[in-house]
């Protein structure tokens, strides 16, 4: 249905001081700071893992040396889907309008496209501990944060990037997650040197976050014990579209991890006139795709 003058008759007459949704301030954009952005030119993407070829063993004199083939896993497909919104107005409103109040809902637009972005690229870690967001490994969905990851490789190493008991934001606890990088092990057992760059916290952490990492000491203790978390260079950032405000996150920097956001349609603003009724017509639409097609580089938990 068009905006009507009968809906919006404050707008009609002189008198107001402001209409404030047009002055609250947006919140910067928060994904991209931690998702690999990727502009893609097809329908959909498809990564495939392949792991390598493990430890060189001895070769004796005189033997043969040994040949050994890489392992192919699954395929993990990104299939980009289109999200839309409008509004129409009538021309008798569009005219009446004193404030240009409906010329500037377009920003309204904006607003719900960034929107958007931010929801389902935040999903992927919302929903990390379920198959939601999985990727094939198997012949298995496996979650992005789980104690039992399998590998390609026949008798490959297990993983984890998940407690065995989740437990709260902490000392103890980070400095868990922490140490988790440095065990990280490839497909085939050979250690992987993957460091983690941001600890990615709700709003109701915020303030733990900033004490266990921006102490010079160790949180919460009276003897001046040295705060070991300092020297590993982390960076907390407050995240405000996760749903739990007790999981908390630790994930490596660009190109350490594999949290993709495709974009194959950047948002498109297009407007026109109804011909029949002379109703003004605003509409904007985008193509994208999320997700993650490997656990390694983020660490998680859901909180005690």
């Amino acid at each position: 249905m068009p905006m009507v003058r009968g809906a919006f008759s404050s707008l009609l007459v002189p008198g107001l001081r402001k209409v404030f949704f047009q002055h609250l301030t947006e919140r910067p954009e928060e994904f991209g700071q931690v998702f690999n952005m990727v502009t893609s030119s097809r329908a959909y993407e498809e990564d495939l893992e392949v792991a390598g070829m493990g430890t060189m063993p001895v070769k004796p004199e005189q033997s043969a040396i040994i040949y050994t083939d890489a392992t192919q896993g699954a395929k993990k497909r990104y299939t980009h889907k289109t999200y839309g919104l409008g509004y129409r107005v009538t021309p008798e409103m569009m005219e009446d309008d004193l404030y240009n109040v409906m010329k500037k809902m377009t920003k309204e637009l904006g607003k719900a496209a960034r929107n958007a972005r931010e929801v389902n690229a935040w999903n992927v870690f919302n929903n990390a501990f379920t198959s939601e967001y999985g990727f094939p490994k198997n012949g298995n969905n496996e979650p992005l944060i789980s104690t039992t990851h399998s590998s390609i490789v026949a008798g490959g190493p297990t993983g984890s990037n998940r407690a065995t008991t989740d437990a709260d934001l902490g000392v103890a606890s980070l400095e868990a997650a922490v140490i988790s990088f440095e065990n990280l092990l490839d497909e085939n057992g050979i250690p992987c040197m993957i460091k983690p760059k941001w600890l990615i916290v709700p709003p109701d952490l915020k303030m733990t976050a900033r004490e266990l990492l921006g102490s010079q000491f160790k949180p919460y203790t009276a003897n001046n014990e040295i705060n070991a978390l300092i020297e590993e260079g982390l960076d907390y950032m407050v995240c405000h579209y996760l749903t739990d405000p007790d999981s908390w996150f630790l994930v490596a920097g660009k190109g350490d991890h594999d949290l993709n956001f495709f974009t194959r349609q950047p948002v498109r603003f297009q407007n026109g006139d109804d011909f029949d009724t002379g109703d003004a017509k605003f509409k904007a639409f985008q193509r994208f795709s999320v997700g993650a097609g490997e656990w390694r580089g983020v660490w998680g938990s859901i909180g005690a």
